[in-house]
């Protein structure tokens, strides 16, 4: 049996009581957002692909609560990825109980809780003790994070999506700091450069940081989700199976999908049935590896009917992973925009996203925002072979659901153009990346901004 002392020992490690700890590069808008979320509530979660800085932010977070007058002994860390700790609900009563003995000062307790899906039970003790203490939990699945957990808070905790490095992220891990478009100008060429790394490599932070290991961290991390993210969460037995059905998604990112077709095009090769693909696709998607995109309509029966669009969390997942680069650049470009889509669903509240296709014309991104409807293009170049079509479709689209402009999103070309009454805007790649939340509020007014 383990002595209070000892658990407080464990601890230690990787708590800020009385000695400094490593808080990585500080990402000022998962910390700024949670700080301000638990000036009102007590529970705040991170859920995210697994890698993707969840335990740094929150290690950030405890830090400047520190810088802001808080005894760095009323607040615990506790890892659940720490084998040292039996992984059950009488560990974590011990553990509190000794941190509640031994250091614990005031009544003003902050409890980080990383990896909290490795502990079953552990819902219950932060129902138990979240009138007492603020918490902030981190989990690599958003499906773990939704259910039973939201059930027994009632609605008391703010789940944030933690994704891989945004560009502006990517940059500041890179040394350029971009906080107007005079710090653009000036760093015009680097981030060019960086822009190309960025939309092949992605930005998961270790491998960002590590270039020379950068191949082996994302072969790692793939290893690893499909193992303790699938396999042994759901009982899993055939690992083969699964790292096909994962390969195909990441093969296909940008790409129209449905269960049927993917049934049908290894029926031959895989002994794969239609239910275990539908399933395992869910498992898939529960980890933040893949997320997918419906088809915008006004019916839910036509949405539900319609194929998804398939979307990597990080390009690096689908560039090794046999995704020729310079033969599908526009689909990267593509994947690149969806994810930073993602991460604006943090700062837009009701931001929804969805794809668009008739018989003649598809629309990349429909962002919804309440009642407000903006197309979305995205475009690797933008010359007299495409420019026709990109607007044509933006245009019947504009017509048939009584919008009055658009964007595209291409390499290329800045301006703001008018056709048939159309307002449309073309952004450059760069700037859409560094200024994407200014050009979605822009267009959806006021009552978008947070």
């Amino acid at each position: 049996m383990i002595s209070d002392e000892e658990y407080i020992n464990i601890l230690s490690g990787y708590n800020f009581w009385g000695k400094k700890i490593d808080t990585g590069i500080l990402r000022p808008f998962y910390v700024n957002k949670i700080i301000k979320l638990l000036n009102g509530i007590n529970v705040v979660t991170e859920s995210g692909i697994r890698r993707s800085g969840k335990s740094f932010i929150s290690i950030q977070v405890a830090s400047l609560f520190i810088q802001n007058g808080y005894n760095p002994e009323d607040i615990l860390i506790i890892n659940f990825d720490d084998e040292r700790l039996d992984n059950n609900i009488k560990t974590l009563d011990s553990i509190y109980n000794a941190y509640t003995k031994l250091i614990k000062k005031t009544e003003n307790t902050i409890i980080i809780m990383d990896e909290a899906q490795e502990l079953p039970g552990w819902e219950k003790f932060v129902r138990t003790y979240s009138e007492k203490a603020k918490f902030v939990i981190t989990g690599s699945s958003s499906k773990l994070l939704s259910s039973e957990f939201s059930t027994l808070l009632s609605g008391r905790s703010v789940n944030i999506n933690v994704t891989p490095l945004s560009f502006l992220e990517y940059l500041a891990f890179n040394n350029i700091i971009i906080e107007n478009r005079k710090d653009t100008g000036i760093n015009l060429e680097n981030i060019l450069k960086y822009l190309e790394l960025y939309i092949k490599y992605g930005g998961m932070p270790a491998p960002t940081l590590h270039q020379d290991i950068h191949q082996e961290l994302i072969k790692s991390y793939f290893d690893t989700i499909i193992l303790k993210d699938i396999m042994d969460r759901y009982k899993i037995r055939d690992g083969d199976k699964l790292r096909f059905l994962i390969k195909y998604y990441l093969t296909n990112i940008s790409s129209l999908i449905t269960y049927n077709r993917i049934y049908k095009s290894v029926k031959n090769t895989l002994l794969l049935p239609l239910k275990s693909i539908q399933r395992y696709s869910e498992y898939i998607e529960s980890t933040g590896l893949i997320f997918f995109t419906n088809k915008f309509s006004y019916s839910l029966k036509e949405q539900e009917n319609s194929p998804r669009k398939v979307y990597s969390i990080d390009s690096a997942f689908s560039y090794y992973f046999g995704y020729n680069f310079m033969e599908n650049k526009g689909k990267f470009i593509e994947n690149t925009v969806a994810q930073e889509f993602i991460r604006l669903k943090n700062v837009i509240p009701f931001l929804e996203i969805y794809y668009y296709r008739d018989n003649n014309h598809e629309i990349d991104f429909i962002v919804k925002i309440k009642d407000i409807i903006i197309p979305v293009q995205a475009s690797y170049i933008i010359d007299e072979n495409n420019i026709n079509r990109e607007v044509t479709g933006m245009i019947k689209f504009s017509e048939k659901f009584k919008t009055g402009y658009g964007i595209i999103i291409n390499s290329n070309i800045n301006m703001d153009e008018t056709y048939d009454g159309i307002k449309i805007k073309f952004v450059r790649l760069y700037d859409w990346l560094i200024n994407s939340y200014s050009y979605i509020v822009d267009y959806a007014g006021n009552e978008s901004t947070p």
